[in-house]
């Protein structure tokens, strides 16, 4: 019997809500074949010999997936990039502005600010690393030098994993502002 407090039934629930609709489906699916092959090809340190015939038997399908994941990451970094500039553009610092011009200034709101500018530049910066190191990936002839290609995949992983600290640690910043707001808005 399914337990539907498991998280794999919460994922097979949220999955097939997707599935109605077509655009969202087709990325799951590839993002869900993607993962098996990348989970299976990073699951391991070195390459064994299974792991390199698999590597080799799915090479085209791997790249495709790669593709398919780096047209996708590019979308989604357009979109954070434009929300993120909005956030720091039209909220942070004329905020920050007016409050000086008032001579109501908070020392904490100016530093979330530098830190968020900081933390930005840093995602920037880093999704151009991934991008590069994912674009070689994709390049690389896996059938051929399948452990140059494992490698590179790992780089490319370890990049995405970066990128989601720096996701993670730019929405922790607009919590704080948004907090830090309030908290002079109660003082007025």
């Amino acid at each position: 019997m399914i337990n539907k407090n498991q998280p794999l039934w919460g994922w097979f629930l949220c999955y097939n809500r997707f599935m109605k609709k077509k655009r969202i489906c087709l990325y799951y699916s590839i993002l869900l074949l993607f993962c098996q092959c990348f989970i299976g090809v990073a699951g391991v340190s070195a390459l064994e010999d299974g792991q390199r015939a698999a590597i080799v038997d799915h090479c085209d399908e791997i790249r495709e997936n790669l593709r398919n994941v780096q047209k996708k990451d590019r979308q989604t970094r357009v979109y954070l990039g434009r929300v993120y500039e909005s956030v720091l553009n039209k909220f942070v610092t004329p905020l920050n502005l007016r409050l000086v011009e008032n001579n109501k200034s908070d020392t904490a709101l100016l530093e979330n600010q530098s830190l968020f500018a900081e933390v930005q530049k840093n995602f920037k910066d880093d999704y151009v690393s991934y991008q590069q190191v994912l674009e070689e990936t994709i390049q690389l002839d896996c059938k051929s030098e399948p452990e140059r290609f494992y490698e590179s995949l790992e780089i490319a992983r370890k990049g995405r994993k970066v990128l989601g600290k720096d996701i993670a640690k730019l929405r922790e910043l607009i919590t704080k502002q948004v907090k830090i707001v309030l908290k002079i808005k109660e003082g007025l």
